[in-house]
């Protein structure tokens, strides 16, 4: 015997059972169809799945019989959980169904070549140039001036709290000392560091912010940024300082970072921190006279003992031209360390330029600090220029008259003086490169010599006879535009034997000239022939190929539709010219069905580059319900409430008839734990919705009931049909 518990109206179950009654006389035949129809296994579900019925009933009216089922019928019973089985999946890959994407070709650009005349010039009877090239300079000696060669000078100041005081002190005798080297070429690295523990001290930090007690360096800086900058520091006052509105050293030295404004040293790539030395040499030359100089007090030789950065140290003593320490161990404020322990620090590295200017009046120590620098830093460089060279200059010749002579160089642009049709020109001259252009006619040998104090330094023969004129190219554009570095190609000379053979090379059809390409469209008729005393100019003449049309992407990506993240890259499709059409497939998504959010399919390119969006709407698993004993054993066939395959987030519901008893063989089952969910939504997991029976116990006299109950139903010919059936002779 089956007991069910149907989640539908019971009206509805009512209405069905009277249609029946009215149909009975008319459909008797049907009735044994139906019997025939029904299922021998005592397994099967009393549930009536029609459509017509599903669609005849409204979302709102299922909810709240299930949740009246819940409630009314199912609340003794045990409660089983929703069995989630976790589905292992690989990461989706979009998948491009359009072949792959081509640069389209570039309209074709064959201008039609025309035929251009050569320009002709009469030229003169025996007539030639030449130039003349030569240098001057003058001697130099020695004994006459002293000079401060360029200095590089790395200024590096103690930050240190118990320098605060003094520090300021520091950067002013700096500015003298920076101020007391004349030369303009020199230049200068600021350093400061916070404190002298440890071997790291020496070391400037190069990330763009600063938050903490770091070192910190300048780039190479003129004398007027270094000069700058000191005044920018010396406007800052250290926490410990009075009214100073700093307040902790991590704030101090942002501020100090930002004194040297655009000049500081940067370099993400060199780490948080570089040592000075590495700085200072990548800022300099190995051939750059180098000196450096140190600013600092006592240290302390108690508690946390300060001591020297040795690499520094080391580096210094073998780079720099002087390496000098000016230690300050006055007191001056009750920080201040007036210990000689710096001094012997520096003794042990073989420090080789120390100043104690503990105890001393301030102008003296200024005074003598400038002096001991300049004197130990810098290079003199003694050298005096002599009296410049006297240039004579000799052109002419037998039989040959020089026409125009022309003197260029240094700020110099004169023509010289002919006489008799010669150039006799003697000056002196300063130094610098010189170049003498010269024109003359007749026949014979023209000769030009240039001496530099009596000292022939160039020298040029030309003999003219039966000399033909020059045979030139001209490339230009159609509109007579000049094309860079293509004019006045020279083909022959001007002085080759008349009567001579010349011929034109032939000339490229495409030139690129600056990034713009040109293309032959008229070239002359005549390219070769034999030397006259005429000029003669072959033109040829260049069209201006027009840019490459600007070639425009088509790219699609595809978002998950439930987090909107993108699945993959963006992927190219296709390209195209403004105007070109497009026409693309949807990508595919395994496991996904996709749809388009954004863009269009098909279309023409304008303007812009495309992106096209789609969405991923992933394809969710089964849900099915299971129905078992105690064992876990299934009594009955599972029904899928959700088949694989619909959309994830989709929602779901079990509302079909259950049986509250199911015979199994000569077993019967009750119910008695259901689930305590019957709707949900679809999702990438399985979902398994357990309703569990247990066996009845055995009892003869409920048998013979059943038994007795049972013998009418087997004499069925006058049974009632089924609702559906009846439904079903309705309609035809």
């Amino acid at each position: 015997m089956k007991k069910t518990f149907s989640y539908r109206k019971y009206g509805k179950r009512l209405c069905s059972v009277a249609l029946g009654l009215v149909a009975v006389g008319i459909v008797g035949s049907a009735i044994a169809q139906a019997d025939e129809s029904k299922s021998d296994s005592s397994v099967k579900s009393a549930v009536t799945e029609k459509t017509e019925q599903k669609d005849t009933e409204s979302s709102g009216v299922d909810e709240k019989q299930v949740n009246n089922n819940k409630s009314d019928k199912f609340k003794d019973l045990e409660k089983t959980k929703i069995e989630i089985e976790k589905v292992k999946k690989d990461a989706p890959k979009v998948k491009n169904p359009n072949p792959e994407p081509v640069d389209p070709k570039q309209p074709d650009f064959s201008p039609e070549l025309k035929t251009t005349e050569n320009t002709v010039v009469t030229g003169e009877d025996k007539a030639g140039s030449n130039e003349l090239q030569f240098k001057t300079k003058a001697p130099t000696n020695t004994s006459t001036t002293n000079e401060i060669a360029p200095l590089t000078t790395v200024h590096v100041y103690d930050y240190s709290s118990s320098y605060a005081g003094k520090v300021k002190d520091s950067l002013r005798l700096s500015k003298k000392i920076i101020e007391a080297n004349k030369n303009a070429d020199s230049r200068h690295i600021i350093q400061l560091y916070p404190d002298n523990y440890g071997q790291s001290s020496y070391h400037a930090s190069t990330n763009k912010e600063v938050k903490d007690t770091v070192g910190l360096s300048s780039t190479l800086l003129t004398k007027q940024e270094a000069l700058e900058i000191i005044d920018n520091l010396l406007k800052i006052k250290a926490p410990t300082e009075k009214d100073s509105d700093i307040h902790e050293y991590g704030a101090y030295f942002a501020a100090l970072a930002n004194a040297l404004r655009s000049h500081r040293y940067l370099d993400e790539s060199d780490g948080s921190n570089v040592p000075f030395e590495e700085i200072a040499e990548k800022l300099t030359k190995p051939t750059d006279t180098v000196s450096v100089i140190q600013y600092t007090d006592g240290w302390m030789n108690g508690g946390k003992v300060e001591e020297m950065d040795r690499s520094f140290a080391e580096w210094a003593k073998k780079r720099a031209k002087t390496f000098m320490s000016v230690i300050n161990r006055n007191q001056v404020t009750e920080n201040d360390t007036n210990s000689d322990r710096s001094i012997n620090q520096m003794k042990e590295l073989g420090h080789p330029n120390i100043y104690d200017m503990s105890g001393k009046d301030p102008k003296t120590v200024d005074d003598e600090v400038i002096k001991q620098f300049m004197e130990t830093a810098t290079v003199k460089v003694q050298t005096s220029k002599g009296a410049d060279q006297t240039a004579q200059v000799a052109i002419g010749g037998d039989g040959i008259k020089i026409t125009k002579a022309l003197l260029k160089g240094r700020k110099v642009n004169k023509e010289l003086p002919i006489k008799d049709g010669k150039v006799d020109f003697s000056e002196k001259l300063p130094d610098g490169d010189y170049t003498i252009v010269y024109s003359f006619t007749g026949e014979g040998t023209a000769t030009g010599s240039v001496s530099l104090d009596g000292k022939e330094v160039a020298k040029k023969s030309d003999s003219i006879k039966n000399e033909g004129g020059a045979v030139t190219a001209d490339f230009r554009t159609a509109d007579g535009k000049e094309i860079p570095g293509q004019s006045d190609i020279t083909i022959v000379e001007a002085g080759k034997e008349i009567g001579s053979e010349w011929k034109a090379t032939e000339v490229k059809k495409e030139l690129t000239v600056d990034g713009e390409t040109y293309v032959l469209t008229g070239e002359p008729k005549e390219s070769s022939g034999k030397v006259t005393k005429d000029t003669v100019k072959l033109h040829y003449l260049y069209e201006k190929k027009p840019a490459d049309k600007k070639v425009y992407s088509l790219t699609f990506k595809v978002l998950n539709a439930l987090t909107n993240e993108q699945i993959d890259q963006d992927i190219l499709v296709a390209m195209g010219f403004s105007g070109n059409d497009y026409d693309i497939k949807a990508p595919t998504v395994d496991g996904f069905e996709v749809t388009l959010k954004e863009g269009e399919e098909k279309g023409k390119f304008a303007e812009n580059d495309l992106l096209l969006t789609y969405l991923a709407h992933e394809k969710g698993e089964e849900v099915k319900a299971i129905f078992v004993n105690e064992k876990g054993e299934e009594i009955k066939n599972s029904e899928v409430i959700s088949k694989a395959g619909e959309l994830v987030g989709k929602n779901w519901k079990f509302d079909r008839d259950v049986e509250t008893e199911i015979t199994v063989k000569d077993t019967t089952y009750v119910l008695k734990a259901v689930p305590e969910e019957l709707e949900g939504k679809v999702s990438s997991d399985k979902q398994t919705l357990k309703f569990v029976y247990k066996e009845k116990e055995k009892s003869v006299e409920p048998k013979k009931t059943e038994e007795k109950a049972a013998e009418p139903k087997k004499e069925e010919p006058k049974k009632l049909p089924k609702t559906s059936a009846v439904k079903d002779l309705l309609n035809g």
